[in-house]
């Protein structure tokens, strides 16, 4: 998807009905865009799930750590969070339910510092400030916990290689010429579809993913992508933080089903009964 910016901040009130017709325009013309290129994934659908499944392999981490919303420190391990509007990187939250089946992901990261960044520095590093810094200043109250596992079936898409297969079936999809003009008319950018690992990457790791799903009600790349993962029934996305280039992990609890993989809090919980480990037979509680 083309970031243009927010499409309402045209400046003058003058001119609210019209940016009000350009931004439905633009909401059409996006809708339009993702389901051309849902009708050519559709096709190749099985093949698609096949590519990653294929480059998935197990993965075993220890000490990792999760970070939660005050109001979630109960239930650390809790998925509850990422399916708000508009869910997170690699997976759809309440966006548009009719169109999109939501589906929630557990975040992880490697050390405290990235995930706080990426819990609370989403905005970026500002007057010198790293994204962990930049996180230490919000005054958001927040629970990290420390947390390790055992999985059979990561994807690591740190790793071009991994995506090669994918963007192999991906790479000769086409937009049409109504479209196109379209583009053209709405004053856009040209539209630049994914033709290489790099160009996949690139798009897995965008810092404005959220555009258009916020702006747009439609998913993002890697929130598709991360749709195609869960349904070839992967575990999880290993990937590089782009606030700290540091490891993250998208799990998908519900593909725990029928493995013997797990996660669990390192520390002994707090009375009261929290839930301290996802498996094959507690992961319902989870998602």
């Amino acid at each position: 998807m083309s970031d243009q910016g927010d499409p309402l901040e045209f400046g003058l009130i003058a001119n609210i009905s019209g940016s009000r017709a350009h931004y439905e325009q633009l909401a059409q013309f996006h809708w339009e865009y993702y389901s051309e290129l849902a009708f050519q994934r559709n096709q190749i659908y099985d093949r698609l799930k096949s590519s990653l499944r294929e480059r998935a392999m197990s993965f075993e981490f220890s000490k990792w750590q999760r970070a939660v919303k005050y109001k979630y420190s109960l239930e650390p391990l809790s998925t509850k969070g990422s399916v708000s509007d508009p869910g997170g990187r690699f997976n759809i939250g309440a966006i548009d339910t009719a169109r999109y089946s939501l589906f929630p992901a557990l975040y992880l990261a490697s050390d405290k510092g990235t995930c706080l960044a990426e819990l609370l520095g989403r905005e970026g590093a500002e007057n010198s400030l790293t994204a962990e810094e930049l996180a230490l200043t919000k005054p958001d109250s927040v629970a990290v916990v420390s947390v390790s596992g055992k999985l059979e079936s990561v994807l690591d898409v740190r790793e071009l290689s991994n995506l090669a297969g994918f963007v192999s079936l991906v790479k000769d999809f086409r937009l049409s010429k109504s479209l196109i003009s379209k583009t053209r008319k709405l004053g856009l950018r040209p539209l630049r579809l994914v033709r290489t690992t790099g160009g996949l990457s690139n798009e897995l790791r965008r810092p404005n993913w959220r555009v258009s799903p916020m702006l747009f009600d439609v998913p993002s790349p890697s929130q598709i992508f991360g749709r195609i993962v869960l349904d070839a029934g992967v575990e999880g996305i290993l990937y590089t933080s782009v606030l700290t280039q540091k490891s993250c992990l998208a799990l998908y609890p519900q593909n725990l089903q029928n493995s013997s993989s797990y996660i669990e809090l390192d520390d002994p919980a707090p009375p009261g009964g929290v839930r301290a480990r996802i498996d094959a037979t507690s992961f319902v509680n989870f998602v």
